[in-house]
């Protein structure tokens, strides 16, 4: 489904927890991408971005479905990092001072395609094995992108591919008013129905946004929002 572009940096992101670990009838992956850039610092938002993110996992460990979710976690900005593939709640990452410090571009798009072939890569090899999965992919940022070699219409291809399968729900976050989210998201292939912006780029507002992400991940698990270019991910 996907080729191409399977750099060391989707090799990373692809890897996860062993088939014969799993022990659910059917697994939900959950790939978060967080901005890092310089501009998250500059408006004072790396904290909430800590705590967002650390929110989020505390929540998927509160739910019933935590046995049946693999979360993998990805920062941005010059460069992609992996912090994590796919990995049980109870091994995923939780951000602080010593993993999540902005600093450079925004390179959304290489993430963007980068991630979505991971998780397509990883996706095919629990299928492959007999276990039935899902697929959320989720970005959050506060700029447009900068310095990537992928285009918007690269994203777009692979959006539109991976929501063909009706196995995938791809999601976007945009933070402040500088930026039309709603029209760089479009740009990217993804639903209107799964991009949230919120325009008050201050702390408590971004930690509301990934309270809402929390939310809608979690009812993506439970079956709750159907995969697939009509899914409406941040629909109440």
């Amino acid at each position: 489904m996907i080729t191409g572009n399977l750099g060391s940096i989707v090799v990373a992101g692809a890897a996860g927890k062993a088939l014969e670990e799993i022990n659910a009838s059917d697994v939900t992956l959950i790939t978060l991408l967080v901005d890092r850039s310089s501009s998250i610092g500059d408006r004072r938002l790396t904290q909430a971005v800590r705590e967002g993110q650390n929110a989020l996992v505390d929540a998927f460990a509160g739910a019933r479905e935590r046995d049946s979710v693999l979360m993998a976690l990805w920062t941005f900005g010059t460069d992609a990092q992996v912090l994590h593939g796919y990995v049980s709640v109870d091994d995923a990452v939780k951000l602080d001072g010593s993993n999540y410090r902005p600093g450079g571009s925004t390179r959304l798009y290489d993430t963007w395609c980068d991630a979505l072939a991971a998780n397509a890569t990883y996706a095919q090899r629990l299928r492959d094995g007999g276990i039935p999965c899902r697929s959320v992919v989720v970005v959050v940022t506060d700029g447009e992108d900068v310095g990537s070699k992928r285009t918007a219409g690269d994203c777009a291809q692979v959006s539109s591919q991976l929501l063909a399968t009706e196995q995938f729900t791809l999601a976007f976050v945009g933070v402040g008013k500088d930026v039309d989210f709603h029209a760089v998201a479009k740009a990217m292939g993804v639903p209107d129905g799964c991009v949230l912006v919120q325009q008050d780029a201050t702390p408590s507002a971004l930690r509301a946004a990934f309270a809402m992400v929390s939310r809608s991940a979690i009812r993506a698990s439970q079956g709750r929002i159907a995969p697939g270019a009509k899914a409406g991910f941040f629909t109440p």
